[in-house]
């Protein structure tokens, strides 16, 4: 899975998450995407832009 579709999963997950709280004893399970924070994945994002960005310029030949 690239980067978009993970956050496109993630996204309608985590605004759910306070809106569809099953009851006690109802057999469902919370996804793991409900338990991550916003700044976590905010920093995930940022930490891959920045990594693609260093290999765009050093593909390019920049920083030599």
């Amino acid at each position: 899975m690239d980067i978009a579709a993970l956050l496109a999963r993630w996204i309608p997950v985590h605004r759910d998450r306070n809106r569809t709280a099953a009851p006690a004893g109802a057999g469902r399970t919370a996804s793991a995407e409900r338990h991550f924070p916003v700044a976590v994945g905010a920093g995930h994002g940022l930490a891959a832009v920045v990594t693609l960005v260093l290999v765009l310029l050093t593909a390019l030949g920049r920083g030599e």
